[in-house]
């Protein structure tokens, strides 16, 4: 088990637990330069973009902020150990030059090539781990080869491209960090199993929540296909690559209709009748990333149902912390590196199957045959941070329910968006009556970029972390929408300002939180 030592400091004796804690609630309310990582671990999925001209210089790949970015969420940046792993192997033979990834799974390799039409070729460079490389002179193949890790979330992890390069002989050393010294998949697999309230049995842990989603998304295609049923339903707005998923790997006899009003329960209603036996899947995050909307969850799985098509449903921007959503689910997928991974260190997520689903026995074995396994040292990792993650979840969930109030009440800010705040749909599935999750986005009334810029904490993607993170998320996730009037008339009619923030509020004490939102948007009330 989990070897636990102790600090002093002063008269009083911490875990070590606590002590990380502390450490990181004295240190996460600043500034952090460009390209900085919070935690200071190389494994971080976060990395700061400080000012609006950094997040846009991202976008563009400017190379003063390419170059400053060594690593970031891993499945949108390449992380500085895969590509030295990467040129390692393409050296070792003879195809520099070539464009490649690392895919730790012969299914996902494949699936990886059949989706080419062009040459693209397959490389076991190490039991289980494959090479898939292409000509590097087209920029654009290059491009879709990496967008492909990057939507079905199928890179190796930067954990295990460290101990490679350390096998290799181009690595000195491994970074130092605490882990479960246990049987981590099962204790991962049981902790997730109470807050998700299903059997051990039911859940599969996979190497990133979009793994998680692709894994079941195969799982149910083939499924409904063989049944006939061709018609895919998606409820508001989804996450970037659970969209592109959805709209790019259907096949051409196969539909996707998109309803972004989540509050017409009627007409969603209506329209899942009209398909009938066409009907394969539904598919809705519970609340939306980010704007927090609640669908009637419960009414529209029973109707779902009644017509035969499987209910999935992501409940990440929340968590299985928070919400209870199996009962409404045929397949529940998530992310865990929101949440679960308290610490933003681990690229990890979760599938589970719900055993009361007519659809239970037919997922259940095809699921794991599209999944991709995690890497051993992330699931110790992530199995020692989710010793502590209830009760950081619980004091995050407490901030954020003060700091909605308080930003209801400053007049910089135009409008509040919070999962808590939804009132009765929620019922039946939040657990408790207390606040529903860390993540608030806001409108704000003057300038986003000076409140942006102003804002000291972290700033960058993914949320769910110990400390307050800040997310520009639609100019991070949707760049060419909020950059074109078209775009942004887009965005507009769907109910999204371009300009909103994503808030994920962190455990530190809520009077040094709030004193940092207080210093920013007080900034844009001076002429």
């Amino acid at each position: 088990m989990l070897t636990v030592k102790s600090y002093r400091l002063g008269a009083r004796i911490l875990s070590v637990n606590s002590f990380l804690l502390l450490v990181t609630t004295m240190d996460s309310l600043r500034h952090f330069p460009l390209g900085t990582s919070f935690l200071d671990s190389p494994h971080a999925v976060v990395a700061s973009l400080p000012t609006m001209a950094d997040v846009i210089g991202y976008e563009e790949h400017e190379p003063r902020v390419v170059k400053a970015m060594a690593s970031g969420y891993p499945r949108f940046v390449v992380h500085a150990y895969v590509a030295r792993l990467i040129y390692y192997y393409l050296k070792q033979e003879a195809l520099v030059g070539r464009a490649a990834v690392l895919i730790p799974s012969q299914r996902a390799a494949c699936d990886l090539v059949e989706h080419f039409e062009e040459a693209v070729e397959i490389l076991e460079v190490e039991p289980a781990l494959y090479m898939v490389h292409l000509d590097g002179s087209d920029e654009n193949l290059a491009d879709r080869l990496r967008k492909f890790v990057q939507h079905v979330g199928c890179g190796i992890s930067s954990r295990q491209a460290e101990d490679l390069l350390i096998q290799y002989r181009q690595l000195e050393r491994r970074f130092k960090e605490i882990s479960f010294e246990g049987h981590a998949r099962t204790e991962i697999e049981s902790r997730l199993a109470e807050q998700i309230d299903c059997c051990e049995k039911d859940v599969l842990v996979c190497a990133s929540g979009m793994n998680a989603f692709y894994a079941g998304y195969r799982a149910v295609r083939e499924f409904q296909r063989s049944r006939g049923r061709k018609c895919w339903l998606q409820l508001g707005w989804l996450y970037l690559d659970s969209g592109v998923i959805l709209q790019k790997f259907l096949g051409h006899d196969e539909t996707l209709e998109v309803c972004y009003d989540v509050s017409d329960t009627d007409a969603i209603l209506e329209k899942i009748c009209a398909y009938g036996e066409r009907l394969a899947a539904v598919v809705v995050e519970f609340p939306s990333n980010p704007s927090n909307r609640i669908c009637e969850l419960q009414w529209i799985s029973e109707a779902v149902r009644k017509q035969g098509g499987v209910m999935i449903v992501d409940p990440t921007i929340a968590s299985v912390y928070n919400v209870d959503a199996l009962p409404c689910a045929d397949l529940l997928v998530t992310s865990l590196t929101k949440y679960a991974a308290i610490e933003g260190d681990v690229m990890i997520g979760a599938l589970a199957l719900n055993s009361e689903s007519p659809f239970y026995n037919d997922l259940v074995l095809s699921v794991s045959s599209f999944h991709v396994a995690p890497y051993r040292r992330d699931l110790e990792r992530l199995a020692y941070e989710m010793q502590s993650a209830s009760d950081v979840i619980a004091q995050m969930n407490a901030n954020a329910d003060r700091l909605c109030q308080f930003l209801k009440r400053h007049s910089a800010v135009e409008r509040v968006y919070c999962a808590s705040c939804t009132g009765h749909n929620m019922k039946g599935v939040a657990k408790g009556d207390g606040p529903v999750g860390a993540v608030i986005s806001i409108e704000l009334k003057g300038s986003m970029e000076k409140f942006y810029d102003t804002m000291r904490c972290m700033k960058g993607p993914s949320f769910g972390t110990r400390y307050t993170l800040l997310c520009p998320f639609l100019y991070l996730a949707h760049y060419d929408l909020v950059t074109t009037g078209e775009g942004r008339a887009f965005l507009s009619k769907v109910g999204l300002d371009p300009e909103l923030i994503r808030i994920s509020v962190g455990s530190e004490p809520y009077e040094s939180i709030e004193a940092v939102f207080v210093e920013a948007l007080d900034a844009l009330l001076v002429n």
